[in-house]
């Protein structure tokens, strides 16, 4: 996937690209190359090293354990996937090692440690947090995810303003009553409801709403939060069904906000 391109063909379809940008680093020349139709291709010293719809280099360049490494994203571009990180190392003796990109969709956050790169991306109710490590000796490796928790309590409720759904699930109160009263259904409606989404304050409450982004309009979820009551109210749609799924079933009991948020997402899917 990352190994070096061979043939003289391939050389000249990059030569001739339209854009490129030359940086030097440890004594090596590395640019990174557009075709002008959609590709992109990571030279070091005339070389391919890599080639894919988008490559991006971090700015800053990193020394870990006396090895310079430069960092980067690398992806097909478009919507459906976030590029995903690689490291290139640049020991003193060796030649240039290309590392990933990581195989994901997710975005990484990067920390830089003396000893080791790590990125992660942010555990969500529907799936833990990836961790991969990268040291000049293991090269990169994946780590134990990070586990989704919550820690907060109703207290916190007035911080969620502009909040995602997924932040108001780390109420623990929120979290736990989701997990113990949808059963089964959780995952289902945790997947939706840590996708593309958005929440803010309501006059009595909280209110996030999400979905998942491929098919939005048939995949979606929203919870709302009645704090005078520490009442949970829940309700997704899963493509090809044609009634939505509610929690708690009695909707008797649900608050009016709760209930207007019900119609119009049921309106609006």
């Amino acid at each position: 996937m990352w190994g070096k391109a061979m043939g003289f063909g391939l050389v000249a379809v990059w030569g001739a690209a339209a854009m490129a940008e030359t940086v030097r680093v440890a004594g090596h020349a590395i640019e990174v190359v557009e075709d002008g139709t959609g590709g992109a291709a990571l030279f070091v010293d005339g070389e391919v090293l890599h080639e894919n719809g988008v490559i991006y280099l971090d700015e800053a360049v990193q020394e870990i354990a006396g090895v310079p490494v430069v960092t980067g994203v690398a992806g097909s571009g478009g919507n459906a996937c976030g590029a995903a990180p690689f490291v290139l190392a640049l020991a003193e003796g060796a030649a240039p090692a290309l590392y990933g990109p990581l195989d994901g969709c997710r975005e990484f956050a990067l920390q830089v440690q003396p000893e080791a790169l790590v990125f992660s991306t942010e555990p969500l109710p529907s799936e833990p947090g990836e961790v991969w490590v990268w040291t000049p000796a293991t090269g990169l490796t994946e780590a134990s995810p990070e586990e989704f928790a919550a820690g907060a309590g109703w207290e916190a409720v007035p911080g969620l303003a502009g909040a995602h759904p997924v932040d108001a699930m780390k109420l623990a109160p929120v979290l736990s009553a989701l997990q113990a009263g949808l059963g089964e259904s959780y995952a289902g409606f945790a997947e939706r409801i840590s996708d593309l989404g958005s929440g803010d304050l309501t006059a009595e409450g909280y209110l996030g709403r999400a979905c998942l982004k491929l098919t939005c309009e048939a995949d979606w979820a929203f919870l709302y939060l009645h704090p005078a009551t520490e009442g949970v109210f829940v309700g997704w749609h899963v493509m090809g069904e044609i009634e939505p799924h509610v929690w708690p079933a009695d909707t008797n009991i649900w608050p009016p906000e709760a209930m207007e948020a019900l119609r119009s997402a049921v309106d609006e899917g």
